[in-house]
């Protein structure tokens, strides 16, 4: 027969036991994660990318394109040159948008980072057991008599 010390030593052991699974299981998400977290890391450096791409090429592109087609204007249409730069610089920050457009979307189709599934997967099954455990166990202490408390005999003498 189990005495009451024995059972308060099983609920003990299992207490570890269950420590430990959560904690080797706060572990292995956090290894999975990581690597999750480099795909988003990509992706956002795809479109920080894009937004310095942008930044760069107006900055630098942006007035001389826009003088190459104000002097398009210019010969094409017969304008003045404030009208011509007018419609130069339009142009060119249509284009420049356009890029920048085309950059996000390509950061936006990278693959995107997934749940980590194999954690998730391993935490049902630890779930799963501990639950049979504890079923079990109640199952097995239901069986078991209880035991009246000792009592401590007097002394003689």
């Amino acid at each position: 027969m189990a005495e009451p010390s024995d059972i308060a030593e099983v609920i003990k052991a299992v207490q570890d036991d269950i420590t430990t699974i959560v904690r080797g299981e706060v572990a292995l998400v956090a290894d999975e994660i990581k690597g999750e977290a480099a795909k988003a890391g990509i992706i956002a450096g795809l479109f920080g990318g894009a937004g310095y791409v942008a930044i760069s090429a107006i900055a630098v592109l942006f007035s001389a394109f826009a003088f190459a087609w104000s002097i398009g204007y210019q010969a094409w249409f017969g304008l003045g040159i404030l009208p011509a730069l007018f419609w130069g610089f339009l142009t060119m920050g249509v284009l420049m948008l356009l890029i920048a457009g085309l950059l996000g979307l390509l950061g936006s189709r990278a693959p995107k980072p997934g749940a980590p599934t194999r954690s998730i997967e391993d935490a049902k099954e630890q779930i799963a057991f501990v639950k049979e455990t504890i079923s079990q166990a109640s199952a097995d202490a239901a069986a078991q008599p209880i035991l009246a408390p000792r009592t401590k005999q007097p002394e003689l003498g």
